[in-house]
C-alpha cells in the first residue's frame, strides 16, 4: 500500500512538472519567434502550433493546460494584451490542439501516426483541416473581438493564421512525437551508427549546406533540391534524425527570409506573398515524413519476414531430428511430424501473402510516378495546341519521363529515358521532372543553360548514388507557330498538313544527360515552322523496339505509316490507334522497355 501510494505521488509530481515544462517551452518559443523581424506579409509558420499537437500525442491528452498556461503567458507578456484576452487567446491553441489530437487518434486507433503510411495521411489532413483551423478561425474572433483587426480583413487573417498553424504543426509535431514519445518504439533499430552511416550523415549533413549557401548566399533557384537529402535521410538514419533535419531546414529557409537573405525572400517581395516559402516547407516535410513511415512500414515487414524464415528454419531443423531417430521412435514423432508439416504450410501461406502486400506497395510508387504527368485538364487548356501523352511502364517503376509545361505564353514539351528501368529509373526520373519544373518557374529560358544547368544537376546526383546511368532528353519551346527543339533523343516526326513526313535526327542538337558535367559545348537549338493541322510526334525507345513473339521489332516505319493515315484524326483518336496498334503486335510477348509518347497537333 504504502509502495502504491508513493508511486502515485510521483506520477502527480511528474505531471505537475510535465505541464510546467510544456507551458515554458511553449512561452519561450513563442517569445523566440515574435523577437524575428516581421515583415508586413505575416510569419509564414507558428512552431508553437506544432509543439502543442506534439505534445499531447506525445505526452497524453492530459497535457492540455500546460499549452493553455504557455500561451496566457505569450499573449499576456510578449503579446501584451488584456489579461482576460489573454485567458481566451490561451483556450484557442490548447482547444486545437485537442482537437486534432482526438481526431488523429479516433481514425488512427491509436497515437503513433509516423508508423504507417495511411496513419500519416490521416494526421495531415486532421491537423490541416480541422484543429488548426479551428484556431485560426477562433484567434481571430478574439483579436477582432479586442479591435485588433476591422471586420473587412477578416478573411485575410484567418487564412494567414490558419496556414502558419498548418506549416508549424506539419513540422513541429513529428519532431516532438519522435523525440518525446512516453512509450517510445521509433528507432527501435538505430541505437547506434555504424562508421559507414555515419560518413552517410555528415555527407548528407554537408549536402544540405552546400545547397543551403548556394540558396541564401548565391541567390540560386534550387530550393527543391534539398529533398533528395532529407529523403536519403528518411531512409537512412530514422525519424529521430530525420525529423530534426527536416525542421532545421524549413526554419532555416523562415528565418533567412525574415533577414531578408535568398531566394524565398526574393520570390515573396516580387509575388508579395509568403505561399511560396510556405509552399517549400509543406512540400519538404509531408514529402520526408511520408517516405519515412513507408520506411518504418517496410522495416516492421521485414522483421515479421524474417522472424518467418527463422520459425521455418526452425522446423526444419525439427523435422531433420525426427529423421535421424526414426526408427526408434516412429510412433511417438507421427504426431510431431504432422504438426510441423502444418506450421510449415501455414507459414508459406502467410509468406504469399507478405509478397502480395509488397507487389502493392510498388503499385502505390508507381501511382505516385503517374501522378506527377500532366493532367488531361492541363493539356486541354493550352489554346495553340491538342496535346496528349502515354505512358506505361515495362516494370511497377519507369524511367520514361515526359511533361508538357505552359507558362508566360510559351509551352515546354519534354522527353526523356533513363537507360534501363525499376526503381532506381524512376527516382532519376523524378530528380529530373523536379529540376525542370524549377528551371522553369523560376524563368530560365535560354535552352543550352537550362539543359546544362539540368545535366550539371543530374550528373553530381548520379555520383554520389555511385550510379553509372544516364538518360536522354529533348526540350521544346513553342510559341508564335515556332517549336524549338534542343536535346538528344530519338528522332522527332513531323507530318505537314498535307501528308508531306519530316524526320528531325536530334543526334547533333544535344549530349546524353549524366555522362559528364559539362555539355554546353554540345548543346544546340533548331527551329521549324508549324502550319494548322501539322502533326508533331515524340517517342522513346520502348515503341520502334517492342518485339513481337518472333522477335521481330516493331519499328519506327511501321509508326511513321500509321501517324501518317490517321493525321486527319482528333488528337485522342490518334493515341489510342497508336495504343492498340503496339498492343497487338507484342501480343502475348513480355514487354521489355517502358513506353511513352506524346502526338501534338496545331488547332490556331
Amino acid at each position: 500500500m504504502k509502495l502504491s501510494i508513493k508511486n502515485s505521488r510521483v506520477a502527480s509530481i511528474n505531471y505537475w512538472i510535465e505541464n510546467l515544462v510544456i507551458a515554458a517551452i511553449y512561452f519561450l518559443v513563442s517569445a523566440l519567434v515574435l523577437k524575428l523581424p516581421q515583415s508586413q506579409l505575416g510569419s509564414p509558420v507558428w512552431p508553437p502550433a506544432g509543439l502543442a499537437v506534439g505534445a499531447l500525442l506525445a505526452r497524453g491528452r492530459s497535457r492540455w493546460w500546460g499549452i493553455f498556461l504557455g500561451a496566457t503567458l505569450n499573449s499576456f507578456i510578449n503579446s501584451k494584451v488584456p489579461f482576460h484576452f489573454a485567458v481566451f487567446a490561451g483556450l484557442t491553441p490548447a482547444i486545437g490542439a485537442l482537437v486534432s489530437m482526438s481526431l488523429v487518434v479516433y481514425f488512427n486507433k491509436t497515437n503513433d501516426f509516423l508508423g504507417y503510411v495511411k496513419h500519416f495521411v490521416v494526421f495531415v489532413l486532421a491537423v490541416t483541416f480541422s484543429g488548426t483551423l479551428v484556431q485560426a478561425v477562433l484567434g481571430t474572433l478574439i483579436v477582432f473581438w479586442a479591435g485588433l483587426i476591422p471586420w473587412d480583413i477578416f478573411g485575410d487573417v484567418v487564412w494567414g493564421w490558419w496556414v502558419g498553424d498548418a506549416i508549424g504543426v506539419l513540422l513541429f509535431t513529428p519532431l516532438i512525437y519522435a523525440w518525446c514519445n512516453k512509450q517510445p518504439k521509433i528507432d527501435s533499430h538505430k541505437q547506434s551508427f555504424n562508421k559507414l552511416e555515419s560518413k552517410e550523415l555528415i555527407l548528407c549533413l554537408l549536402t544540405i549546406t552546400v545547397i543551403f549557401y548556394l540558396i541564401l548566399i548565391k541567390s540560386q533557384p534550387i530550393e527543391y533540391f534539398l529533398l533528395p537529402p532529407l529523403l536519403w535521410s528518411a531512409f537512412r538514419f530514422g525519424a529521430k534524425i530525420t525529423t530534426l533535419i527536416t525542421t532545421v531546414v524549413a526554419m532555416t529557409a523562415a528565418v533567412s527570409t525574415a533577414y531578408k537573405l535568398g531566394i524565398f525572400y526574393k520570390v515573396s517581395q516580387e509575388s508579395n506573398s509568403l505561399i511560396f516559402l510556405q509552399l517549400f516547407m509543406g512540400v519538404m516535410v509531408v514529402t520526408t515524413i511520408a517516405v519515412l513511415a513507408l520506411v518504418a512500414e517496410n522495416d516492421r515487414a521485414s522483421e515479421k519476414l524474417l522472424e518467418q524464415v527463422i520459425l521455418k528454419d526452425k522446423a526444419y531443423t525439427q523435422l531433420d531430428q525426427v529423421n535421424k531417430n526414426l526408427e526408434d521412435i516412429i510412433d511417438e514423432r507421427t504426431k510431431e511430424l504432422k504438426e510441423a508439416n502444418q506450421e510449415i504450410n501455414s507459414l508459406n501461406q502467410q509468406l504469399t501473402l507478405e509478397n502480395y502486400r509488397m507487389s502493392s506497395e510498388l503499385a502505390v510508387t508507381r501511382k505516385l510516378q503517374e501522378m506527377i504527368l500532366p493532367r488531361p485538364k492541363e493539356l486541354n487548356s493550352i489554346k495553340e495546341l491538342d496535346i496528349v501523352g502515354f505512358m506505361e511502364p515495362a516494370d511497377e517503376v519507369g524511367g520514361d519521363y515526359y511533361d508538357v509545361l505552359q507558362r508566360d505564353g510559351r509551352i515546354k514539351i519534354g522527353i526523356g529515358d533513363v537507360t534501363g528501368h525499376g526503381l532506381e529509373s524512376g527516382v532519376i526520373m523524378i530528380m529530373l521532372q523536379t529540376a525542370i519544373r524549377t528551371l522553369l518557374i523560376n524563368g530560365e529560358s535560354n535552352p543550352v543553360k537550362f539543359l546544362s544547368t539540368i545535366n550539371q544537376t543530374i550528373y553530381e546526383n548520379l555520383q554520389r548514388m555511385n550510379c553509372d546511368k544516364s538518360l536522354s532528353l529533348i526540350l521544346m519551346d513553342y510559341h508564335d507557330s515556332n517549336l524549338y527543339i534542343s536535346g538528344q533523343h530519338e528522332s522527332v516526326i513531323v507530318v505537314r498538313a498535307n501528308g508531306e513526313i519530316e524526320i528531325i535526327d536530334t543526334d547533333a542538337l544535344g549530349f546524353p544527360i549524366g555522362l559528364t558535367d559539362e555539355i554546353t559545348e554540345f548543346v544546340f537549338e533548331l527551329e521549324i515552322h508549324l502550319d494548322l493541322g501539322d502533326l508533331v510526334l515524340l517517342y522513346t525507345d520502348g515503341i520502334p523496339e517492342a518485339e513481337n513473339k518472333n522477335k521481330q521489332y516493331y519499328g519506327l516505319d511501321r509508326l511513321i505509316q500509321l501517324i501518317s493515315e490517321s493525321r486527319e484524326k482528333p488528337i485522342e483518336s490518334i493515341r489510342e490507334i497508336v495504343i492498340s496498334d503496339v498492343r497487338e503486335f507484342i501480343g502475348s510477348n513480355k514487354v521489355h522497355d517502358d513506353i511513352t509518347f506524346v502526338v501534338m497537333k496545331r488547332k490556331i
